[in-house]
């Protein structure tokens, strides 16, 4: 096993596990997060004794989505230290840039299984939309409760591929948090099981898929990817990070960061609590 500040990697047989260890963090999305989990990735792309990669998660959350706290941030501008202003062109290309990245996942010749045991929220959905397969405990929670204020995710999660356009609207305008087992029943994610059996259940799953050869794999994934690609995902989500470099510039965004800027993290998210519920 490896081992370093923002997640541990493992490998047994022909899978290959990342765990994510920001538990005091609720396991919240940093810059250098995503730096070493592509690193953890593109270790194992090109490993033919490698067909199978799990990502899971230390405590209570699988992860709450992008840090709020500003000292890692996920794009080159710091929303808290310019109290929410942002300049719009260079925010486009970072948004651009973070597309791109998840994009990356996407285009990943091994499947992945998410085994989410808590909480993914947010940022969190970019995350498992990437994955081939997502497995939950039945105490998960799922859902963007930045909707309302702070933007959207420039791959909009797959939603509207994935469970349809009316839920997908209805889960964005109010914010709503929904339960795995909802989140089964619209297809957003493949089976949910008691926490106990979660570990125990993505295991035999991996080790199942690890049966077939790894290039035999490679050509199913690329086989059902395509059929996303040719139906505009590429071109859907360039108009989705646009759209997100729009939000940023919102009331909203701007007093949400303003606030934490002020005030810190906890009395800008009670502020928004009280706006929102």
């Amino acid at each position: 096993m490896t081992s370093q500040a923002n997640l541990q990697t493992a490998r047994k047989d022909k899978v290959f596990t990342v765990t994510f260890n920001r538990e005091d963090k609720m396991n919240a999305m940093t810059a250098s997060f995503l730096q070493d989990l592509k690193a953890a990735l593109d270790s194992v792309r090109d490993d033919d004794t490698i067909s199978v990669v799990v990502l899971k998660a230390t405590g209570k959350a699988f992860t709450t989505g992008y840090d709020l706290d500003g000292s890692d941030w996920i794009l080159s501008q710091n929303p808290i230290a310019q109290a929410g202003t942002l300049d719009l062109e260079r925010d486009r290309q970072d948004i651009r840039a973070l597309l791109e990245y998840w994009w990356t996942l996407w285009k990943f010749p091994k499947p992945i299984i998410a085994q989410v045991q808590g909480l993914c929220l947010s940022g969190g959905g970019e995350l498992i939309a990437m994955c081939d397969l997502v497995v939950a405990a039945d105490i998960a929670k799922f859902g963007h409760p930045a909707a309302r204020d702070l933007g959207i995710p420039p791959t909009v999660f797959l939603w509207p591929m994935l469970i349809g356009m009316r839920k997908t609207r209805e889960l964005l305008y109010t914010a709503r948090l929904f339960s795995a087992r909802e989140a089964e029943a619209m297809g957003l994610i493949n089976r949910v099981v008691p926490l106990e059996e979660l570990e125990a259940t993505v295991d035999a799953m991996a080790a199942d898929i690890a049966k077939t050869p790894v290039g035999n794999l490679a050509i199913l994934k690329q086989a059902t990817s395509n059929f996303y690609e040719n139906m505009g995902l590429f071109a859907s989500g360039a108009q989705a990070a646009e759209l997100d470099a729009v939000f940023h510039q919102s009331e909203s965004f701007v007093r949400f960061f303003t606030k934490v800027a002020e005030e810190g993290v906890q009395a800008a998210l009670a502020d928004r609590k009280a706006r929102f519920g």
